[in-house]
């Protein structure tokens, strides 16, 4: 979910992003098309919990995920049609969004796009002082073609220290000391098959031996790992770097990570 704001009264931004993020919810998050036939149309939802009626506009945009996790996104409307495109949904009510792909037909592996539900910026009296918080919701849509498969492929592990970001310090109090750094793992995870996969719904496996001598494992079950590194798409041909937490620093030549789709 992005976030845009228009301030006209900073004071209230607190509140207002709260309320906004409490005004709507989209499902699912995450869609999988076939690139032609019945398996190329969804069904996404959108519920208006707010007191007032959102104009909502929908774009489609093809991704490109860095190793980093960055994305880029670029226009690629001309490869769906969506009904309808623009929509006022009114309060406590659902809107159904239909996305159709009629992009190339004969793909040899899965790609990547994500469906932007966009809220409307509404019109506010120049005389008014609010917040007006504009909430986008982008589901991820994978175009999958029939026979496609993922591959997992551990390209390397590093021991790794990750840095917290510090905490704001308090203007009338001494400046906190910085938290202690994250021992854990640098993973970089390829696929080197036709089909997307989610690392954070693959299970993982992090071996090795402790600094001071200890043997360490860890297990995490499949959508366990979301919560260590987010869903974590790897398309095709693509490789991620993923940090994994352990609770103590491992020596470099023990590490051993096995991940299983």
């Amino acid at each position: 979910m992005l976030a845009r704001f228009t301030a006209c009264a900073a004071a209230f931004a607190a509140l207002a992003l709260s309320s906004a993020a409490d005004a709507a919810r989209v499902s699912p998050m995450i869609v999988d098309l076939e690139p032609s036939g019945n398996g190329s149309v969804a069904r996404v939802e959108l519920t208006n919990d707010a007191q007032r009626d959102i104009p909502f506009e929908v774009r489609v945009m093809h991704g490109e995920i860095s190793e980093a996790g960055e994305l880029t996104l670029t226009p690629a409307d001309d490869d769906f049609l969506v009904f309808p495109a623009q929509a006022i949904v009114q309060s406590n009510t659902q809107q159904v969004f239909r996305l159709q792909y009629v992009g190339d037909p004969d793909l040899s592996r899965s790609d990547i796009y994500y469906m932007s539900i966009q809220q409307v910026p509404v019109q506010i009296e120049p005389a008014q002082s609010q917040v007006q918080v504009v909430v986008n919701y982008n589901v991820l849509v994978n175009v999958v073609p029939d026979g496609t498969r993922a591959e997992a492929t551990v390209e390397s592990i590093e021991a790794a220290l990750l840095q917290p970001e510090p905490p704001e310090d308090d203007a009338n109090a001494q400046p906190a000391a910085p938290p202690p750094a994250q021992p854990g793992v640098r993973v970089r995870l390829g696929n080197h098959g036709t089909r997307f996969f989610l690392a954070g719904s693959a299970k993982w496996t992090v071996s090795g031996t402790t600094e001071a001598g200890a043997p360490y494992s860890r297990t995490y079950q499949a959508q366990e790992m979301t919560r260590v590194i987010g869903v974590g798409v790897v398309a095709p041909d693509k490789v991620r770097s993923f940090f994994v937490p352990t609770e103590a620093p491992l020596v470099q030549d023990s590490i051993k990570v096995e991940v299983s789709l």
